[in-house]
């Protein structure tokens, strides 16, 4: 006997209920066949934020371990090797690469500004979160309002902690903080582009759409964390770990949402099964009823 249509839409993620359109096996699915979970039921929202509460904390307390290891432990020597290449860029600028880090830091970091200049950043996202929602892709879009959530709370978590001063060479930006750990502009370039580009890959299989993402994010975020370091503004690791910041909010965004959908797929077994449920009582009673007359 086939199974009712509504236990087969839920089995499916519902694709026709309004949840997003996707690609087969997309990274933004939930792991596993939500009816192997035997855990009561829980919110998708709260399950969401369960995760991104715990990303928050194990970020910040991994950002906080590196960056007071490189201003105490580490500074004789990776400082030592920081300080020689903010040193070796200062020597070596040339007019050419001041006008193209500038034009960087002036075009590209227009979106990707963070803390109290965070509002470009802020605006591409809702722009970006409300184009996904109104196309119905609602994974995708809270995937980047977690991601720059995250990469927000955890920057200002830890930058006046650390508070690594910036290197000590002439920097050709002003900049209204003096410290440098971790580098805000390549966390949230990360998560901007890196982001889009897994929205890419989760909603087309078209291989060039692909390439061209994956290139476009990966020149973004070199060329702001090239600047950042040539201006003067930022350390080497100051970049690379704020790349690892940005590359750890998307990770956790992308747990949380899979953790959500899990969750609703569960909700709406839940409710066909109620449903079957309340369809066969009917059924029965009017079994009973014939049976009687």
């Amino acid at each position: 006997m086939a199974p009712p249509e509504s236990s087969v839409k839920g089995a499916s993620g519902n694709p026709s209920g309004g949840t997003m359109g996707k690609t087969s096996g997309s990274l933004l699915e939930p792991a596993t066949d939500a009816r192997a979970d035997d855990s009561p039921p829980q919110h998708p929202i709260r399950a969401a934020l369960a995760v991104t509460v715990i990303g928050y904390v194990v970020l910040t307390a991994l950002m906080l371990g590196i960056g007071l290891l490189l201003t105490h432990a580490l500074n004789g020597s990776v400082g030592s090797w920081d300080r020689h290449v903010s040193d070796y860029f200062a020597r070596h600028r040339t007019s050419g690469l001041n006008d193209l880090t500038k034009r960087a830091t002036s075009g590209v970091s227009k979106f990707v500004r963070v803390g109290h200049a965070d509002l470009p950043a802020i605006i591409v996202a809702a722009v970006v979160v409300t184009f996904l929602a109104r196309r119905g892709r609602w994974r995708e879009g809270v995937l980047i309002a977690i991601a720059f959530a995250l990469e927000i709370t955890v920057f200002l978590s830890v930058k006046f902690v650390v508070a690594r001063p910036r290197p000590d060479v002439l920097d050709l930006n002003s900049s209204p903080s003096n410290t440098s750990f971790p580098s805000g502009h390549t966390a949230a370039a990360t998560v901007l582009f890196v982001g889009i580009t897994i929205i890419v890959m989760c909603c087309t299989r078209n291989r060039l759409a692909r390439v061209v993402s994956t290139v476009v994010a990966s020149g973004v975020v070199g060329m702001v964390g090239f600047a950042r370091v040539y201006r003067g503004l930022h350390y080497l690791t100051d970049v690379l770990v704020g790349a690892l910041l940005g590359l750890g909010c998307l990770t956790v965004a992308v747990i949380a949402v899979r953790a959500a959908s899990r969750r609703q797929a569960r909700a709406g077994e839940a409710s066909a099964r109620q449903g079957a449920h309340v369809d066969r009582g009917d059924d029965d009673r009017i079994d009973a009823g014939v049976a009687a007359s």
